[in-house]
């Protein structure tokens, strides 16, 4: 296991989880494109049993929509950070907060049906018009055996 160490732009806010590997997704609805300010947002998940906040949780702010869509964001300087995915034991932690860490690996790009028409980005991994079913992603993210620990 790795230990991942991660924080928002000012340091406020800091986290710490372990992983055999970081498997990530990048999601390309508008959405995300409008949170992050980029053509997509790439994020991971984290087992909820080795996930700790460090510093600054009371800091964490957050923005949720009808639809399920959450977003925490540091209170000081705005950046995403890590929140609970649903009702799952699972975190999504952006990977742009990450400190150090084993390397990245991109699995899936979703909601490419929504990608902005000025994105020419050359992508990795699978592809996806819409979201695939929650048991599709978690097994492209290699969560599904580690849910069953």
């Amino acid at each position: 296991m790795n230990d991942v160490y991660g924080q928002c732009s000012c340091g406020s806010v800091a986290y710490r989880f372990t992983a055999d590997k970081l498997i990530a997704y990048q999601c390309h609805c508008s959405i995300c494109r409008k949170v992050t300010g980029s053509a997509f947002s790439t994020t991971l998940m984290a087992p909820e049993r080795s996930f700790s906040w460090l510093r600054g949780e009371d800091l964490v702010s957050s923005y949720a929509k009808e639809n399920g869509y959450r977003n925490n964001f540091c209170s000081r300087c705005g950046s995403p950070v890590p929140n609970k995915f649903r009702d799952y034991p699972l975190f999504n932690v952006p990977v742009g907060s990450i400190e150090s860490g084993p390397p990245v690996e991109i699995a899936a790009q979703i909601f490419m049906g929504s990608r902005a028409h000025w994105d020419s980005s050359a992508l990795g991994g699978r592809q996806y018009d819409e979201m695939p079913s929650l048991d599709e992603m978690l097994e492209l993210l290699g969560i599904t055996a580690s849910l069953n620990d």
